[in-house]
């Protein structure tokens, strides 16, 4: 689903980003991969923020084209932070503050050149 260009910023040199949506138009199919929807719309607002130095990750060339390490990247770990919500033909949820403690979140940069 394509969302607008300023929906993600990215902030303090790399270290901080945000994805924000309000209001997205949303498809509600009710089951997975099911034709019949009805109009619905998300809010999402997720921030990471960067808790280590990055790592280089990847191995670029140094691999075939389709191996999943063939990408270049610098990576460090992160804290996770959200909330979400949508709505659809009389029904709508909103969260409270989620966060990825426990799980995990990583803020970087990556290329990998192809799309695998």
């Amino acid at each position: 689903m394509a969302v607008p260009r300023h929906s993600f910023q990215v902030r303090k040199n790399g270290r901080e980003a945000r994805f924000r949506v309000q209001n997205l138009p949303m498809p509600d199919t009710f089951q997975f991969a099911n034709n019949v929807s009805v109009a619905g719309e998300i809010d999402v607002d997720v921030r990471w923020r960067a808790t280590s130095a990055p790592v280089e990750r990847g191995k670029g060339t140094e691999v075939p084209p389709n191996d999943p390490a063939a990408w270049l990247g610098e990576m460090a770990d992160a804290r996770s932070v959200g909330r979400g919500g949508g709505a659809s033909t009389g029904f709508h949820f909103r969260t409270h503050e989620l966060d990825a403690d426990g799980f995990f979140a990583e803020l970087g940069y990556e290329r990998n050149g192809v799309f695998l």
